[in-house]
């Protein structure tokens, strides 16, 4: 992935300002110091953020959760739930189509290439929602939630993700997570 222009132009001494980073799976290159993401390797350049603060906070957040031991099953579990969603248009479908649009607006260079923003942005496009996902996700037992307990964690991820409810589908992910025994 590029890597944010600023923070190499300042750490090559005005030689260059293209750099290619190489991050570990589900994790997001963005530069919160100068507001600058990559989302897939295939943009020209990185994506301005500035307009999506949203995704500076998730980052922070991202910060303070990989210090959880159980936060890298957690993220896994987490951007497999969240790109299925994305995919077949569940749950947060408007709010990731909204910020989409935000993004390719400040970005049109998005548009130009292989393939669509849509696909190409869809990691960062539903990074908050991911990380909240996966902060839920360290909560529960590695055996999964009793029945009881399933409703309560649902209400309350609904809640996180500003949801008025989630029932996932028995072949939804999330369900399969939350059953493991």
């Amino acid at each position: 992935m590029r890597t944010c222009t600023a923070c190499v132009l300042h750490r090559s001494r005005g030689a260059t300002t293209t750099a290619r980073a190489y991050p570990p799976d589900h994790t997001t290159a963005l530069c919160a110091r100068h507001q600058q993401a990559a989302a897939d390797p295939r943009h020209t350049a990185p994506l301005d953020i500035a307009g999506l603060p949203e995704l500076t906070h998730a980052h922070h957040f991202h910060r303070r959760l990989a210090r959880s031991p159980s936060f890298t099953t957690a993220l896994t579990w987490a951007a497999t739930i969240t790109t299925r969603w994305y995919d077949h248009h569940q749950h947060l479908h408007t709010r990731w189509q909204a910020r989409l649009a935000r993004l390719t607006t400040t970005n049109p260079h998005t548009r130009k290439g292989p393939a669509s923003p849509a696909l190409t942005c869809r990691t960062l496009i539903t990074y908050p929602e991911t990380l909240t996902l996966a902060a839920a996700l360290t909560r529960i037992p590695p055996h999964g939630l009793t029945h009881n307990d399933r409703s309560g964690f649902l209400h309350r991820l609904a809640g996180r993700l500003e949801l008025t409810h989630l029932t996932p589908a028995t072949h939804d992910p999330l369900w399969t997570r939350i059953n493991t025994r």
